[in-house]
């Protein structure tokens, strides 16, 4: 992009832009269909986009999903389960009536419904008010991070094509609504707890219940209520006992299926989706995680030896940061997939923009990134452990919050300018943090990275995060092997830049984030 330029832009012209998109967008969905057709082969979360943007768009096509085991790794039940044996509240009797319940259940003795009805049989005695704010608790404490990110994408395809979304599941409202209102969907069904009068749980569940026929007659009512077809409709399902309802909709997507489904899925030629970001943490992947973040020790004293050494701290900084992300990345068996690799060196130094998803981000960023930079954080992460450790060798800015006024606001950057005057670059995320809105691309951004450009005189370099949820939930303390993707789009100058017109220049850059993850480039 020419130094002049007034317009934000990723390609030579709107024009071209538009037609590579296009052409992309064909390209997926061509593939999208052929997956489909014949073959029960996984498909991946890019195919089903494509799918979803190639077909029919508006209200009339119905999308349900499943919650436990489709939009969540494991089952709701067991997080209200686990609560209760906390606080003392199941008693060994109740433990080994679940126990056996649960044992028919897989055995095929008694079906899920009756496993539900023993389970929210316990719940007898508790106001409908309590059971919804534990609800809205656990989910945040527990269920919030085993949601699917992939999911979550699709969801949000599905949304941006005008379709009429709902969840569908055998579990309560109490496990489902928090949970639905997270991922912005409006419409729930779900097995209903009996209240009495006074607000009261009676430990009864009502018909009709929320599984196998029940629960697919529930789904053929909401289509048709919505003056849709069955054969418009997608759903998304993990469990044997939805093959009748998989059969009935003109878009099945199996997700996790269990054996009989997947045997279904064989039969039927339907496309399978399987999702490894979330589950139980293994003693495996906590030794993988544990194992790269230590190893920060051994390159700290190798990095201050060699600054020591060269008498260059920067040397030092250069050798040991890059070498720690990329000792975390192998350790955990995670790939960085980067477009645009060219831009890091493009134009140095430079303010360095990345979109924040989660604890990980800073170790993608680093391995990208590499030599000369300096990462900003927040005053409160000064006593931080690992941020005193590093801050011995790297150079870090620690920002504080901004009083009111131009003055305050020029002070709070000032230590950033400087480090970008003495040649670093500076890494920052201009959310300002971790987003957990999974109904947006990406959260509002803050003037602060902008302003340190400006100031400094130096272009902003976006890096763009596809999935970083992939490989860890927003609040993990580890992470799992997989592949995160990352466009690196080219420099935008900053030297014409005014204030006035900032909030517009913001909103260019924020809408580069936004595109690039809707059409994803190709190339180096």
């Amino acid at each position: 992009m020419g130094k002049d330029t007034k317009k934000v832009k990723v390609a030579d012209s709107p024009d071209s832009a538009a037609k590579q998109a296009a052409q992309a967008k064909a390209k997926k969905a061509l593939k999208a269909s052929q997956a489909v057709r014949g073959s029960a082969a996984e498909r991946s979360v890019e195919d089903v986009i494509a799918a979803i943007e190639a077909g029919p768009q508006g209200p009339k096509t119905v999308v349900i999903f499943d919650f436990d085991g489709t939009l969540m790794a494991g089952y709701s039940a067991n997080v209200f389960l686990q609560d209760q044996l906390k606080k003392g509240q199941v008693t060994p009797q109740d433990l080994a009536d679940l126990a056996t319940a649960a044992w028919k259940s897989v055995a095929k003795a008694i079906e899920m419904q009756e496993l539900l009805e023993q389970a929210i049989s316990k719940w007898v005695g508790r106001g409908d008010e309590e059971q919804m704010a534990l609800g809205e608790k656990l989910f945040e404490k527990s269920i919030a991070d085993r949601i699917y990110p992939e999911m979550a994408r699709i969801l949000a395809a599905h949304r941006r094509a005008g379709h009429t979304i709902a969840i569908a599941s055998s579990a309560t409202r109490y496990q489902v609504e928090p949970a639905a209102r997270f991922l912005g969907v409006d419409q729930v069904m779900t097995s209903v707890c009996e209240v009495d009068e006074d607000g009261i749980l009676t430990g009864k569940v009502l018909e009709p219940q929320m599984w196998g026929v029940g629960k697919a007659n529930a789904v053929k009512a909401f289509v048709k209520a919505n003056k849709a077809k069955m054969k418009d409709c997608w759903f998304y399902a993990d469990g044997d006992e939805e093959i009748g309802l998989m059969e009935a909709v003109g878009h099945p997507v199996p997700t996790n299926p269990g054996r009989a489904l997947a045997a279904a899925a064989a039969a039927n030629g339907w496309g399978v989706l399987r999702h490894g970001s979330r589950g139980s943490t293994t003693p495996e992947l906590l030794a993988r995680t544990a194992t790269g973040l230590f190893s920060l020790l051994p390159m700290f004293y190798s990095g201050f030896a060699w600054g020591t050494i060269t008498r260059d701290k920067r040397a030092g900084a250069n050798m040991a940061m890059p070498a720690w992300s990329d000792a975390v990345l192998l350790s955990c068996g995670v790939s960085l997939n980067i477009t645009g690799k060219k831009n890091v060196r493009a134009r140095r130094p430079a303010v360095f923009l990345f979109n924040h998803r989660n604890n990980f981000d800073a170790f993608f960023i680093s391995s990208l990134v590499r030599t000369d930079f300096a990462g900003v954080g927040k005053a409160e992460l000064k006593n931080n452990p690992i941020s005193l450790i590093t801050t011995q060798l790297m150079p870090m800015v620690f920002v504080e919050r901004a009083g009111e006024g131009p003055e305050a606001a020029r002070k709070a950057i000032q230590p950033a300018v400087d480090m970008i005057e003495q040649g670093y670059s500076i890494v920052i995320a201009p959310e300002g943090t971790r987003v957990r809105d999974m109904t947006v691309e990406v959260g509002p951004f803050k003037k602060g990275a902008f302003h340190m450009a400006m100031a400094a005189g130096v272009p902003v370099i976006p890096v763009v995060i596809r999935n970083a949820l992939d490989v860890g939930a927003r609040d993990a303390k580890i992470m799992r092997p997989g592949t995160v993707d990352i466009a690196v789009l080219p420099p935008i100058h900053t030297h014409d830049w005014t204030v006035p017109e900032l909030d517009e220049r913001i909103a260019e850059v924020r809408q580069l984030y936004v595109d690039t993850l809707r059409s994803w480039p190709d190339g180096e």
